[in-house]
């Protein structure tokens, strides 16, 4: 059982820059610009979800928090 927990670690990056594919990652610099720029329009696009009077979509409120969660993760990632 334990080699089969260790094997799931295989789809991992050997470095974080590259991708899980292997990928190397040379300029992670248009990465990050992409991200914020993904970061910054989610998060506008939250607030206008928030502020319109129609029924609350709780469900559409917790895509967009996973959405900039996740990008913000990478991000973090990429600058270690």
């Amino acid at each position: 059982m334990k080699k089969t927990v260790g094997s799931l670690n295989l789809n991992r990056p050997h470095s974080r820059h590259e991708t899980s594919g292997g990928a190397k990652l040379a300029n992670t610099q248009e990465i990050k610009t992409k991200l914020l720029e993904e970061l910054v329009e989610l998060e506008k696009q939250m607030e206008v979800l928030s502020s319109q009077s129609s029924p609350v979509d709780f469900s559409m409120q917790q895509t967009y928090k996973e959405m900039i969660d996740s990008r913000k993760r990478l991000f973090n990632q990429l600058n270690l």
